[in-house]
């Protein structure tokens, strides 16, 4: 899983270009945040599995892998899309200036994950299903040596989004009932009377 870091970061050297002042990856994140958010939800979540990470789209990205409407097998591919495994091994002083915003977006992603932020969605294809298997028996060889990496999935978490079948809907959230005032508790016991008849003496 430990990859040749110098050699990716000379690789992608040329997408994270951009002087630290410059209002160029800014103004792209807010554009992407427009595109995607005029989306259909299956829509939205093919485009952000298929999104390239680069300075502008991690931007974006973070107001986006924020939101409780995005579900757990999508929250998987965008990390994995992020290619944790050249940092996984890394230590934090370590990891490249250029690359401080992937990674503490793949922070905040498995952190989500962890903690059951996003929710498994029925039917929602896992695009990252080798790569995941592949990650969680690199936990495990790690476990074993008495290692570990910088991000470690919840295998009872993610399993929800593995196995379709053992992928329960999510619950919708219920209207509270409404709480009638003091003089609706004492109008109450004689709305079904009907109106008051005067009784002729």
């Amino acid at each position: 899983m430990i990859c040749n870091v110098t050699e990716t970061t000379r690789m992608r050297a040329p997408e994270i270009s951009d002087p630290p002042d410059s209002t160029f990856p800014h103004q792209t994140a807010i554009a992407l945040l427009e595109r995607l958010n005029r989306l259909e939800p299956e829509a939205r979540a093919t485009a952000l599995v298929a999104l390239p990470w680069d300075a502008a789209t991690v931007v974006g990205l973070r107001p986006v892998m924020a939101r409780r409407d995005i579900d757990l097998a999508t929250a998987l591919g965008v990390f994995f899309r992020g290619a944790p495994e050249r940092f996984n091994y890394m230590h934090k002083h370590e990891v490249p200036a250029a690359h401080l915003a992937e990674v503490r977006l793949l922070d905040n992603i498995c952190q989500r994950v962890n903690s059951g932020f996003y929710l498994p969605q029925p039917g929602r294809s896992l695009v990252c299903r080798d790569r995941l298997t592949r990650w969680l028996a690199a936990q495990e060889a790690d476990r074993a040596a008495r290692r570990r990496g910088r991000w470690i999935l919840d295998p009872a978490i993610v399993a929800a989004a593995r196995d379709a079948a053992a992928c329960p809907a999510p619950e919708l959230p219920r209207p509270a009932p409404r709480k009638g005032g003091l003089w609706q508790a004492l109008v109450a016991p004689v709305r079904g009377l009907g109106p008051m008849r005067r009784r002729d003496g």
